[in-house]
């Protein structure tokens, strides 16, 4: 009825509309509101560079590092975010975003476009937005990833033409002070000449020396092109120094000098583990295109490119090390994966034969519609996203606007409220907010620039910050003479230890506390009248009220009263917390974490009973939640249910093997049945994770110890003290091990050394005491 061509332009057709719809949905998912932590640093920093006329090459920002040098490799970039932000608003940098992100996209279709392939082309390109959409956020990073994409398509399409070179070379300046990942336009052109003498010099298997093989016109271009992005690296505030930033960074990789940062900021950790490898509900869409590209390598290895193989490889080692950089791979892959298509046919990976080309033509628009209706589940799924905003009693979409949840917004309007100065100590993650916020008001002690402090200030920040060592914290006051203390509690709930530290300091005062933060502030001559102002009486404090006819039908989880409920029982105000938790269940009674902050109160109290109902009921409404349902497991165990203590224990194991707080309940319940063994095979299965409560490993010890099993309970102690040489109740407790087993020097040893941090503790002087006339030795 219809011929061939209508067949072929229908395949065609739908194609398109593939297309189509995919670009939409990448377009709108690049709409993402501003939730980057970097971008209000960025802002400040364009305003400081547009107002003085000058980069800083030295630190301006922060308390700790004023006057270090510094190479603000991202300037540029600073510079234009700050002018469209001033030109048309907060919303204009989202649209900026969302146009970078499509251009980069176009930029890949059209260079790989090939009308015969399009439905391969659309979900290729899908798999890369579903790793890209993970940074889609306004940063440098964006202009990076759309740099990189341009230079290989000039390279690819247009290195005859004379233009390329300056091109190149003015895109390699921008680069260069946009991003410090500005060294992949050299390496782009470094591999690419490797590879080309390496056929010319090199006898490859197969047709490899002939594929892709350049003229000799086009190798002279090229060896210029290579000069000129390399002189343009030079053009930049710091000169030399900022060229060779990259290798300064990367140099300190295999040296170890940056390990602090890697396992501890998040987009700097691998994206990879042997933990992870196979699980496909961790970076899918990631592995998906590493197998998908070594296989193509694999079926296309006899007509080859090497130069593709070398950019492949490449990136592949360099989306290994960071999670960052997957989406350099991902690029990477797509474009081996579409130029690997041109030589494999559809015969050589399907199955099935077509036995006419109308019929592989109405396959394709069959897989066509399959996709369309994919993409459109997918766009739906997108569009729905959203979250409830306290502030305006009404939902709010992910889409456009600023992220109502992640920045301390209504701690830092105080400050500004009540226009507070001085040096402040402050997390990692608010750092950059301060500093766009109350800059020059308030100087941050940490930010995200790392390489600016290095490793060893980060280690002394995390110590600090995690362990709440009040020596350190005084030390760091008296340096850098803090006045105040910024603890965020918006993004991630803050370090218990800390928070109690800060909060039991005499000459510090709480001023501020809500959801999205804790402020404190030092009894300074600077800080007096906001003290006198504002600094909480938590005997008056009480839950935020809320007018619950506003919220109607709609179930609202509310994460202020919890976020305040942890902070409040981290300081040591349990009934405080516990009104919070109350408040939290009025709005929504199904909040399993609200529950859960009740059953942890109820267990402190040592009221188990209540605590077991709290946490089961807090399991039952989070099943997946394995630290609670673990805590569960711990109040079966404190309320004699040994048996199901072991059976709930065994649940959650075999969904979260390396559970310690499950472990180590179950080794005390079998204990308490007498099963000495068990409990402890189970316990050295425990000791080999890191941990470092050790609380329930004395307690094992003091079980075995009641039972008289002497050796097992002396093997408890002394794990504890591998892990902590100062848990000075473990130390006691092996000397009465070491007593109860006739070793009377071992045991008087054990307890002069406990002496050394308990010097005024009676119940080891009258252990000392009473072991005074044994006879020594064994």
């Amino acid at each position: 009825m219809f011929s061939i061509d209508f067949y072929r332009k229908l395949n065609f057709t739908f194609g398109l509309l593939v297309l189509g719809i995919l670009f939409g949905i990448i377009t709108f998912a690049a709409t993402l509101e501003v939730k980057d932590l970097d971008l209000w640093f960025h802002l400040r920093s364009g305003n400081y560079i547009v107002h003085h006329r000058e980069v800083p090459v030295v630190d301006v920002f922060s308390c700790s590092a004023k006057g270090q040098t510094w190479n603000n490799h991202e300037w540029l970039f600073q510079v234009i975010v700050y002018g469209v932000k001033r030109l048309w608003g907060m919303d204009a940098l989202i649209y900026m975003q969302a146009g970078v992100v499509l251009l980069t996209f176009l930029v890949l279709m059209l260079l790989t476009y090939r009308a015969s392939r399009l439905l391969l082309m659309a979900p290729l390109l899908y798999l890369v937005f579903l790793v890209y959409q993970t940074r889609f956020t306004i940063r440098p990073d964006i202009f990076s990833i759309l740099l990189m994409v341009t230079f290989i398509a000039i390279l690819a399409t247009s290195l005859k033409r004379r233009w390329s070179l300056w091109a190149l070379f003015f895109l390699q300046i921008i680069w260069t002070n946009m991003h410090g990942y500005f060294f992949l336009g050299v390496l782009i052109v470094v591999l690419a000449l490797a590879a080309e003498w390496i056929k010319r010099r090199v006898h490859l298997p197969w047709s490899w020396n002939k594929e892709g093989l350049l003229t000799d016109e086009e190798f002279r271009r090229l060896h210029l092109i290579g000069g000129a992005v390399i002189l343009a690296t030079l053009i930049n505030p710091m000169g030399w120094r900022g060229t060779v930033y990259p290798l300064t960074v990367l140099w300190q990789i295999p040296s170890g000098a940056s390990n602090v940062f890697f396992e501890h900021i998040t987009e700097l950790r691998r994206p990879l583990s042997l933990s992870t490898l196979w699980d496909m509900g961790v970076q899918w869409p990631y592995k998906a295109l590493i197998f998908l590209s070594a296989v193509a390598l694999f079926l296309g290895r006899r007509r080859l490119d090497i130069r593709v193989l070398l950019f492949w490889l490449f990136f592949l080692l360099f989306s290994v090390i960071a999670l960052r950089n997957i989406t350099y791979f991902a690029v990477m892959a797509y474009l081996l994966l579409m130029i690997s298509s041109v030589n494999i046919s559809v015969d050589d990976l399907s199955p099935v034969r077509f036995l006419s080309e109308k019929f592989m033509h109405l396959t394709g628009v069959f897989v066509g519609v399959l996709l369309m209706i994919g993409l459109l589940n997918a766009g739906c799924d997108l569009q729905d996203r959203g979250y409830y905003d306290f502030d305006a009693y009404a939902r709010k979409s992910v889409y456009l606007g600023i992220d109502r949840r992640v920045f301390p917004h209504h701690a830092v309007d105080f400050l500004r409220k009540n226009n507070i100065k001085g040096n402040f100590f402050n997390d990692f993650n608010s750092g950059a907010f301060l500093i766009g916020r109350v800059y020059p008001n308030i100087r941050v002690f940490m930010d995200g620039r790392t390489e600016l402090r290095g490793a060893k200030f980060f280690t002394t920040y995390k110590k600090l910050w995690e362990e709440g060592d009040e020596k350190l914290f005084d030390e760091m006051v008296a340096r850098y003479q803090l006045t105040g203390a910024f603890v965020n509690t918006a993004y991630n709930q803050a370090p218990e230890k800390f928070l109690k530290m800060i909060s039991n300091k005499k000459d510090w005062y709480m001023v501020y506390l809500d959801y999205d933060a804790a402020i404190f502030l030092k009894d300074a001559p600077v800080n007096e009248e906001a003290i006198d102002k504002n600094a909480l009486d938590m005997s008056m404090w009480k839950p935020y009220g809320l007018d619950l006819k506003k919220f109607g039908p709609m179930p609202v989880v509310p994460y202020p009263f919890v976020s305040r409920a942890n902070s409040l029982l981290a300081m040591g105000f349990d009934d405080l917390a516990m009104a919070e938790a109350d408040a939290a269940l009025v709005v929504y009674p199904s909040f399993s974490e609200a529950h859960a902050i009740k059953g942890r109160i109820y267990y402190e109290r040592k009221e188990f009973e209540k605590a077991f109902k709290s946490y089961r009921t807090a399991a039952s409404l989070d099943t997946g939640d394995m630290d609670i349902r673990s805590k569960l497991v711990v109040c079966y165990y404190e309320t004699g249910a040994y048996d199901e203590a072991i059976k709930q224990a065994e649940e959650v194991l075999d969904i979260q093997p390396s559970n310690v707080r499950a472990q180590l309940a179950m080794a005390r319940s079998f204990a308490k049945k007498k099963q000495n063994k068990k409990a402890y095979d189970i316990l050295v299965q425990a000791f080999k994770s890191r941990f470092k409560k050790v609380d329930d490993v004395v307690a094992l010890g003091d079980i075995f110890f009641t039972d008289k099993a002497y050796v097992l309970a002396g093997k408890c102690y002394k794990m504890v003290l591998q892990k902590d040489p100062l848990f000075t109740d473990a130390r006691v407790r092996l000397g009465d091990v070491l007593k109860e087993q006739k070793n009377i020097s071992g045991a008087r040893l054990q307890w002069r050394r406990a002496m050394k941090s308990r010097s005024d503790d009676k119940g080891i002087k009258e252990r000392l005491a009473g072991t005074e006339s044994k006879p020594l030795g064994k």
